[in-house]
């Protein structure tokens, strides 16, 4: 099904599952997902900001050109998506630690693309960022903590005011005008 220009209300998408669908200039303000399913949809130039989810998940979908900021991803699954192109600032993905001795599985985005997407002042709080894709990212302010950055890959991001914080960090790929702004960013006066 397609969807063009339609403005959702706060819980009509609530418990639906769509597959292959498109959504194609929507937008969702103040909507609440709650157990909402997507698979293989594509959403292009959607506005996605300040909407609130619980239990809904994302599987093989895209969304070139949408807005999803000032979004806690908490309650979110994404696998296989890719954000190319879209805006997603001052979001939070997370995964909290469980209460309980055994250990909490880490925010699974490894299987997702972030190629030239707006991720400024967005934080990734306990995420496995393993093979990830953040070529021409514009990752300003943006706050990695506890994750595992594990083969992924920088080259072209901006990364000014980037932090990294008890990560993991593993044959990751920052090209050199990358380490120069994450360098100077963090302080750091080099030498010619």
């Amino acid at each position: 099904m397609v969807y063009k220009d339609t403005v959702f209300s706060e819980d009509e998408l609530d418990g639906q599952h769509h597959i292959d669908d498109q959504f194609l200039q929507c937008s969702f303000p103040g909507a609440k997902l709650k157990f909402t399913t997507f698979r293989k949809c594509r959403f292009v130039g959607c506005d996605f900001s300040s909407m609130t989810c619980d239990g809904t998940n994302f599987t093989g979908c895209s969304f070139p050109e949408s807005k999803l900021s000032d979004l806690n991803l908490f309650h979110v699954g994404f696998t296989d998506c890719d954000f190319s192109g879209a805006v997603l600032r001052n979001c939070v993905f997370q995964r909290l630690p469980t209460a309980n001795r055994s250990p909490a599985k880490k925010f699974d985005l490894s299987s997702c693309t972030f190629e030239e997407t707006d991720l400024s002042k967005t934080v990734f709080f306990y995420c496995d960022l393993s093979g990830v894709n953040f070529r021409r990212a514009i990752l300003e302010g943006t706050v990695f903590d506890k994750c595992l950055v594990k083969k992924t890959d920088f080259t072209g991001a901006m990364m000014d005011g980037v932090r990294f914080a008890e990560c993991k960090i593993e044959k990751t790929v920052l090209d050199l005008s990358g380490f120069i702004s994450y360098g100077r960013s963090a302080g750091f006066d080099l030498e010619p």
